[in-house]
């Protein structure tokens, strides 16, 4: 196995945050939130609804609208940006990368732009890199995740479908008092097992030993994290991990069964959703686990700030 992780400055900088999380904004597009019911997927995927969005809404249009809703919460100009990283398993092209087409939709000027694919896990991947430019001198960098899962499969609205779309983006801006992320990691199997049950083994010892070394350069016990936010593709894989580390169900957000899977927009919907609701408040600890396809697996600690978050679609905004 593999494993890149923070640098030596998150031990050099003990208890403070290596950058903090300006704002975070949600896009979920405006059209057919489809019920599961009929045969449906609530019965067949234990999934209640799914996000669809006119075929005409493309990955880097929903990347960009979480994007904005980012800089708008956080009062910061697109003008401000260095540096733009866009998670992503559905890219409209290869070439230019979505982060590139992101890019010309904010109207940007040449900032450095570029897409990390490791399906489940990119965002917190892309995060993993994000964060070390920012503790390099970076004052501004957007990390977006996002799907559109008509570039993936044709829907014609059949009931197993478990796939949906949405795009969720934060803003990096260097550390403050007031929290933000504390450690980050990102790894995954140099030699991959097909066998689906040797796989799952897999996955659930990598997030295991992503949780602890993210825990260890927290300097952070996990009876400290006050909600984790679990993998939303393979809930089973996090409900395995909790019974093993001792977590209580209660402290362990699950969003699959609202959204579908979300793939790479995934850990930063459900990170509003847990600021939205109430679970996660100034102040409070988070540990946010991915893990899927490669394998891969990927795990962030946070300690939430005075970070605003916002939905572009229908409007909502708040600030938290």
């Amino acid at each position: 196995m593999t494993s890149a992780s923070m640098p030596s400055l998150a031990q050099a900088r003990r208890g403070l945050a290596l950058g903090a999380i300006a704002g975070l904004g949600v896009y979920r597009p405006p059209a057919d939130a489809q019920p599961a019911r009929r045969i449906t997927g609530a019965d067949l995927t234990g999934v209640s609804y799914r996000v669809q969005s006119d075929q005409g809404v493309s990955t880097p249009a929903l990347a960009a609208g979480a994007a904005r809703a980012a800089l708008r919460v956080a009062g910061v100009p697109t003008s401000a940006i260095e540096m733009i990283i866009v998670g992503t398993t559905t890219p409209d092209v290869l070439w230019p990368t979505t982060a590139c087409l992101v890019q010309t939709e904010l109207k940007l000027p040449m900032v450095a732009s570029f897409d990390l694919y490791a399906a489940e896990t990119s965002v917190l991947s892309a995060l993993n890199v994000g964060i070390r430019y920012v503790t390099a001198g970076a004052r501004a960098v957007l990390l977006i995740g996002a799907e559109s899962d008509n570039q993936l499969v044709d829907l014609p609205g059949q009931g197993g479908r478990v796939h949906s779309r949405g795009a969720a983006a934060v803003l990096l801006t260097p550390a403050d008092d007031d929290g933000g992320v504390l450690s980050t990691t990102a790894g995954g199997a140099a030699q991959p097992d097909g066998n689906g049950d040797a796989q799952d083994r897999t996955l659930l010892r990598g997030l295991t030993e992503a949780a602890a070394e993210c825990l260890q350069k927290a300097h952070l016990a996990i009876s400290q994290i006050d909600v984790v936010i679990g993998e939303q593709s393979a809930p089973e894989i996090t409900k395995a991990w909790s019974r093993l580390a001792g977590v209580a169900s209660s402290r362990v957000l699950l969003d699959e069964a609202r959204y579908g899977s979300l793939l790479a927009a995934a850990p930063l919907t459900a990170l509003y959703d847990a600021v939205q609701s109430g679970r996660l408040q100034k102040g409070m600890t988070a540990l946010v686990l991915a893990c899927g396809s490669g394998p891969s697996w990927a795990a962030a600690c946070l300690r939430w700030g005075d970070g605003g978050i916002a939905e572009a679609s229908p409007g909502v905004e708040r600030r938290a």
